[in-house]
């Protein structure tokens, strides 16, 4: 187990971090979110020893990592800008270098690049410099030098920056298939809320330097509302009376562009919005619902950070 216990870090007596805790689990895929200056960045940099914190603990298996060095065996990381490569190597060149560094090579270390080398699609590119890469091999190149040596654990600091559509679902299945059948656990920060909601089994949200949420995505949004329902109108209605009239259960409303916006905790609600509209002739311009996306609730969670 990865476990960061009460870190806490100042830049020239601004804090970044503030008493954080959490804990990373083998074949866990776990999401590191929070707005830039959140401290996303310096907890993933404490975690691989880059910088130096204030306070606190960071320990593999109950060793620490400021006593031991065998940690660097049992941690990848993909850091942004993919700045774990050196620029003037080809992929495998650098997957191979970096794993030599932590101890590892031979035939079996070999076969596992050349696959995943295949794997990122990186083949047609074999033998150019990462310099020479486009931005979304680039990053291609930083996974593969981070999942070459098959770590224990894996940080991903924002891992789909660049990619196209198709390479972040293959990512998405590789991560799964990692930490399903290697029991590799993942840490990933990512603005790319949409793939968190798809590939993260629990979340810890950092808000200027503190923790404001760790638990799972569905733990997330039953703290707020389980769907969201969007209606528009062919004409001018007052919405308040529209809801007013016959909602009942917990629920929070807006009005944006002409457009009402109820998010809400059970499907019966959205039962009753259908047959008062079916009552009332009302034929709405736009009608639709969904379940409560991650970043939706995590965006109505760092606004609402004061009443959780």
């Amino acid at each position: 187990m990865l476990e960061v216990k009460g870190l806490s870090k100042s830049y020239a007596g601004e804090s970044a971090l503030s008493d954080v805790s959490f804990t990373l689990n083998r074949g866990e895929v776990v999401a590191l979110l929070g707005a830039n200056g959140s401290g996303k960045t310096t907890t993933i940099q404490s975690i691989c020893r880059l910088i130096e914190w204030d306070q606190g603990q960071i320990s593999l298996d109950g060793e620490s990592t400021q006593t031991s060095f065998r940690y660097q065996r049992k941690i990848g990381a993909v850091l942004g800008g993919s700045r774990n490569t050196n620029w003037r190597l080809t992929a495998k060149q650098n997957a191979d270098y970096f794993a030599r560094l932590r101890g590892f090579s031979g035939t079996e270390i070999r076969t596992r690049i050349d696959e995943l080398h295949t794997k990122l699609g990186l083949d047609q590119h074999a033998n150019k410099e990462v310099m020479k890469l486009s931005t979304g091999n680039k990053q291609k190149a930083a996974l593969l030098c981070a999942l070459s040596y098959a770590p224990d654990f894996v940080l991903l600091d924002e891992p789909t920056l660049g990619l196209d559509f198709t390479t972040v679902a293959d990512l998405q299945s590789m991560i799964e298939s990692q930490a399903d059948q290697q029991q590799q656990g993942f840490l990933i920060t990512s603005h790319d809320l949409n793939f968190i909601d798809k590939i993260c089994s629990r979340v810890i949200v950092l808000d200027h330097g503190n923790l404001l949420f760790e638990g799972s995505i569905p733990e997330l949004k039953s703290k707020l509302f389980a769907y969201e329902l969007t209606l528009k109108l062919t004409h001018d209605t007052d919405y308040s009376k529209l809801t007013e009239s016959f909602w009942a259960g917990r629920f929070s409303k807006s009005v944006k562009d002409g457009h009402l916006h109820i998010q809400y905790e059970a499907p019966e609600q959205s039962l009753a919005m259908m047959n008062y509209l079916h009552q009332e002739s009302i034929s709405p311009e736009l009608l639709t619902i969904k379940p409560l996306s991650a970043e939706t609730a995590y965006q109505a969670l760092v606004e609402q950070k004061e009443s959780l």
